[in-house]
């Protein structure tokens, strides 16, 4: 452990020193906070003439916010390992979910429990057309050539699911929160880093009411999301699946239901797939999750 890091926690408060609740879940809304800055702070620094760091979606402004949310995410790993190691965890990799031998089986559990619960959207694309193998092929070509797919797919699952899984419950579990409101309140903050949005949307001049309505849902849904990931990690205790449930949901979407009225022959089946699929979920999650089962 660096020498500088020791004198600095000698020096600072002495609930930074030991396990404690309220420096786990202070640390966790830094790390939050150091997300959101981060991207903000890099795309204004390296600003391109012709776009706003508001503008999220400019290629420029994606690649420098992927610049900042690595960085963030370096950060916040150093720090909670450093931590870990302070409050006495020797296998700090295994903590953050970063143990290799775990992996595999999360992400196994993680692509077919998030399959299940999307059986419906699925069933769907396949009746669109489904997804061609040529397409498939091309996907590695197509994420180092467009930035918005990169951010999408790779580099936002990557980085917060290191920052607000691994690192923030890392801590959260390390100062003895139990496992159930790790799952329930740990995700307030991912879904709460997500506010500043709002910010985006305001400029592009939406009324403030539909910001506040598109605000909230996006609040629900990653926090209902951040349930679903913290659950994985903690009972897998491996951040693959979280990382892999991530990507699929930012590739499948919200599910949209009204593509069922595009089938009506097939209406009713349709919406017997939906249920099947949640219901699916629900039976498998325990089971597939479970110690020595798959994981």
């Amino acid at each position: 452990m660096p020498l500088s890091f020791l004198s600095a926690l000698a020096a600072s408060p002495a609930w930074l020193q030991q396990p404690s609740v309220s420096a786990a879940v202070a640390i966790s809304v830094v790390f939050g906070l150091l997300y959101v800055a981060s991207i903000y702070i890099v795309s204004a620094v390296f600003a391109a003439p012709d776009a706003s760091v508001h503008d999220r979606n400019h290629p420029h402004v994606v690649r420098q916010r992927i610049r900042g949310a690595l960085i963030a995410t370096t950060l916040s790993l150093v720090l909670s390992a450093l931590l870990l190691r302070q409050w006495g965890h020797l296998d700090v990799a295994a903590s953050l979910g970063l143990d290799p031998s775990r992996i595999a089986a999360s992400v196994l559990v993680a692509a077919v429990l998030t399959a299940t619960i999307y059986l419906g959207p699925l069933v769907l694309d396949h009746l669109d057309g489904g997804v061609e193998w040529a397409d498939v092929r091309r996907v590695p070509v197509t994420l180092w050539s467009q930035p918005l797919a990169m951010r999408n797919y790779v580099v936002g699952p990557v980085t917060e699911e290191l920052v607000f899984r691994s690192s923030v419950v890392a801590l959260w579990v390390a100062s003895g929160i139990s496992s159930t409101r790790c799952i329930f309140l740990s995700p307030l903050i991912f879904g709460l880093a997500h506010i500043h949005h709002a910010a985006s949307q305001c400029r592009d001049g939406r009324p403030l009411k539909a910001v506040m309505l598109a605000t909230a849902f996006q609040l629900v849904y990653t926090t209902l999301f951040g349930w679903f990931a913290v659950a994985l990690f903690i009972r897998t205790k491996s951040i693959g699946g979280p990382i892999c449930a991530h990507a699929f949901c930012n590739y499948q979407g919200l599910p949209d239901f009204s593509r069922a009225e595009r089938y009506p022959q097939y209406k009713y089946l349709i919406w017997l797939v939906f249920g099947v699929g949640l219901a699916g979920f629900i039976v498998l999650f325990e089971p597939m999750t479970r110690e020595g089962v798959f994981v």
